[in-house]
């Protein structure tokens, strides 16, 4: 008699409000596939039993290594030394599965293949859609490399891009636009390729890479917090709150010693999202923002100027973290009715007041815009109340609904970019030198964009 025969004659072994779950397991081959591959078995280990129900009392579906199906355990049966997949743990395994199905699914329907969608993740800027982010998690999610690569290859092209337009280098209006529009789209580029990496991120990944040395000493979302820009600031932290307990140790260890104003601060946030999305990290957090050790004799006033922030900000999380929450997302209704006031009045998403914004538009809308939150005094309190509405959030909660986008219209990338360089100066305090920008000849195309001939339209 073969495993799957013996298993299905055990089925008597398990209550029938356990039988369908059984059963699918039974049927779905790529879940149990999913689920060998992604828990820690010990490389003796055969088989594994998988629990139907909470409590670890049973009833148990045993499955080998190679995917067959062997038996039943009833409630009460012993397990032995199998290793054992908790019903909670299963849950979890499943949601990502259906996860993956449901993103492809997405894919498809809009006519993406990964070439495509991979093209629009470093393209479009703000406006990729909430239904192209899930699609690329299902898709991208997996492909660590890829998405890794993403996020180096543009860090390192917005490092070469952004001196020659803070410094004024010399420039023709095409050129400026081009430039301009290429930083906005590398930095939210940036933005779309690390929040899919982590995620979609195992555990084990997780452990792994939070184990690298280069983490004792820095953080690739410092590439984020150094753009100023509020939505990536605010994903900066997250980043750090979604991969937890593995990289508390470097986010205090870089919190008490940064060398500069934007470590301090990707730390410190990165900390503060940790302490509230993880109950078990919440103390070990919040005490490393409060008790950083003491500047030391002649330490730049950053120093100081940060510690003083963060003792304040875990101050009122402590007092009154429901109402932060409260005012975020009233902060994004009102975002929203701003963003929206100039669309035609039977538009469904033109709002005038608070109640008729979509819960599922306040996050996309709050982190929407392109506020300097490194610069001015402002900063820290946006931070703070974003921070605590974003901590528990999901990764697709920050983007608008593919309708909601189309509604907006498309995102102004050459003035984002030029909103981006403005921050780098003052953060950096870089001069701003102003060059006349060469004028067209008379028979080169327009700055203006309108495909005519300098000559014929402005030049006239």
């Amino acid at each position: 008699m073969g495993h799957d025969e013996h298993f299905l004659e055990r089925l008597d072994r398990v209550a029938s409000d356990h039988m369908a779950l059984a059963l699918g397991l039974y049927r779905d081959h790529e879940l149990v596939r999913y689920i060998l591959t992604h828990v820690r078995l010990p490389d003796a280990a055969e088989r594994v039993a998988v629990a139907l129900a909470d409590g670890g009392e049973g009833p148990y579906v045993v499955v080998a290594r190679d995917g067959g199906f062997v038996t039943c355990l009833g409630p009460g049966m012993s397990t032995g030394a199998l290793p054992v997949v908790s019903r909670a743990h299963l849950d979890g395994l499943a949601s990502k599965v259906q996860r993956v199905r449901e993103g492809m699914a997405l894919a498809k329907k809009r006519g993406f293949d990964q070439t495509r969608l991979l093209e629009r993740i470093e393209s479009a800027g703000p406006a990729v859609a909430r239904e192209d982010f899930v699609a690329a998690s299902a898709m991208f999610g997996p492909a660590v490399p890829l998405l890794a690569g993403v996020y180096a290859s543009w860090a390192k092209t917005l490092d070469e891009i952004f001196p020659i337009l803070q410094t004024g280098r010399r420039l023709d209006a095409f050129a400026r636009r081009r430039a301009e529009r290429d930083l906005a789209r590398g930095a939210w580029a940036m933005a779309h390729s690390a929040t899919i990496l982590v995620d979609s991120a195992e555990r084990e990944w997780v452990r792994e890479w939070a184990s690298l040395p280069a983490h004792s000493s820095g953080s690739p979302w410092e590439h984020l917090t150094i753009r100023s820009a509020f939505g990536f600031v605010v994903r900066a932290a997250w980043l750090a709150g979604r991969l937890g307990k593995p990289m508390l140790a470097s986010y205090k260890a870089r919190f008490a010693e940064a060398a500069n104003p934007v470590t301090v601060r990707e730390a410190g946030w990165g900390l503060l999202c940790m302490a509230l999305r993880h109950s078990s990290l919440r103390t070990e957090a919040l005490k490393a923002l409060q008790s950083p050790p003491p500047p030391q004799p002649g330490a730049e006033p950053w120093v100081e100027k940060s510690q003083v922030i963060f003792r304040e900000a875990v101050a009122i999380v402590q007092a009154k973290e429901k109402d932060l929450v409260s005012e975020a997302l009233n902060l994004g209704r009102d975002f929203a009715i701003a963003r929206t006031c100039d669309l035609p009045a039977s538009s469904r998403f033109r709002f005038t007041e608070r109640a008729q914004v979509p819960d599922n538009l306040v996050l996309p809308a709050l982190l929407d815009g392109t506020y300097d939150v490194n610069n001015g005094e402002r900063g820290g309190d946006l931070m703070l109340i974003a921070i605590a509405a974003v901590a528990h959030a999901k990764a697709e909660d920050f983007y608008f609904p593919a309708a909601a986008l189309h509604a907006l219209g498309p995102p102004d990338l050459e003035q984002i970019g030029a909103s981006l360089v403005e921050m780098r100066r003052t953060l950096f305090g870089v001069a701003k030198t102003v060059r006349r920008e060469e004028q067209p000849g008379r028979n080169d195309p327009c700055p203006c964009g309108s495909g005519k001939k300098y000559k014929k339209c402005h030049g006239r």
